[in-house]
C-alpha cells in the first residue's frame, strides 16, 4: 500500500502499557457486544443477530466474495499465489457513529480454515482497544518473524513465540522513516500517541509476518496490513474510521 503525504494508510490501537488518560484522548468508545470464548477450532463465539451460518463461499482464484457469518462485514479476495486478501473486516452491527458509520464487537473473530468471521470455529481473535490486539486460541501457538519476508515464509520457517501481537513502538510524532521491529515489544504498527494515528510498519518497509500452529498442527502464515477502513484514516489527528482490517494469510501444509 502507498503512503499517504501526511500520515501512511494505518491502523489504531493503544497498548496497555499507555496511561489511561492517553486512552481516552486516544480513541472514541466502541460498544460493548458480548462474544464467547473458543477451544481451537471447535466452540463458536456468540455473536449478535440471527442464526450463526456456514464459512463464506470460497472465493475462487480472482474472486472476491462477502463473509457469510453473522454481523460480519468486508471482503476477501483468492489471488492467483493462493494467498487470501482480507479487506474492511468489520464485526458488528451498521449504526450511526464512526465513519463509516458502524458500532463494533468488543472483539473480533477469524477463521483461517473458513475464510469468514469465526461463527463456526476461529483462529484469529482481535481485541485490546480498537481491537488491535491479536491472538489465537487456548492450545495454538502464535509467532512472528521479521527475517523472511511473507512471500518466502514456509511450514519450516521458525519464528519467535509471542502471546499478543499489538503495537510495536509508541511514538511521539508521525514516523519520518523506515521503523524496524521493537525486540522488547514486537508488533505489527506503530503508535503516535500525541495526533492518535497508527502507522502498521509494513507500510514502512518493514516485514513481519506471523505464523500461527493450530492445536491441530495446520499453519498459517498471516500479514497485518491496516485497521482504517479503505485502508485511509479520515483524519491526520484522531481518525475515527476503525476497526476496519485489513490482512492477508495463506495455508502453509
Amino acid at each position: 500500500m502507498k503512503i499517504l503525504d501526511t500520515a501512511p494508510q494505518s491502523a489504531v490501537k493503544t497498548t496497555k502499557n499507555i496511561s489511561r488518560s492517553m486512552l481516552a484522548m486516544a480513541f472514541v468508545s466502541v460498544a460493548i457486544f458480548s462474544s464467547c470464548q473458543k477451544e481451537g477450532q471447535q466452540t463458536v463465539p456468540s455473536l449478535p443477530g440471527a442464526n450463526n451460518t456456514i464459512a463464506a463461499t470460497n472465493p475462487g482464484a480472482g474472486q472476491t466474495v462477502a463473509f457469510n457469518c453473522d454481523s460480519t462485514y468486508g471482503t476477501v479476495t483468492l489471488d492467483a499465489s493462493g494467498v487470501y486478501n482480507v479487506a474492511n473486516f468489520f464485526q458488528g452491527v451498521q449504526g450511526t457513529t464512526g465513519n463509516p458509520p458502524h458500532v463494533a464487537h468488543a472483539t473480533y473473530y477469524y477463521s483461517l480454515a473458513d475464510n469468514d468471521g469465526g461463527c463456526d470455529g476461529y483462529d484469529l481473535v482481535f481485541n485490546g482497544t480498537a481491537n488491535a490486539d491479536v491472538s489465537v486460541p487456548s492450545g495454538y501457538t502464535l509467532q512472528y518473524t521479521a527475517a523472511t519476508s511473507f512471500a518466502n515464509v514456509t511450514a519450516s520457517t521458525v519464528g519467535t513465540t509471542v502471546s499478543v501481537f499489538g503495537y510495536n513502538r509508541i511514538l511521539m510524532a508521525p514516523p519520518t522513516g523506515n521503523t524496524t521491529i521493537n525486540t522488547a515489544h514486537p508488533g505489527w504498527y506503530n503508535y503516535d500517541v500525541v495526533n492518535h494515528i497508527v502507522y502498521p510498519i509494513a507500510e514502512w518497509g518493514v516485514e513481519v509476518t506471523l505464523i500461527v500452529t493450530t492445536d491441530a498442527g495446520v499453519k498459517y502464515k498471516v500479514q497485518l496490513q491496516d485497521l482504517y477502513s479503505n485502508g485511509t484514516p479520515n483524519s491526520t489527528v484522531q481518525a475515527n474510521n476503525y476497526p476496519f482490517f485489513k490482512f492477508r494469510y495463506k495455508r502453509l501444509n
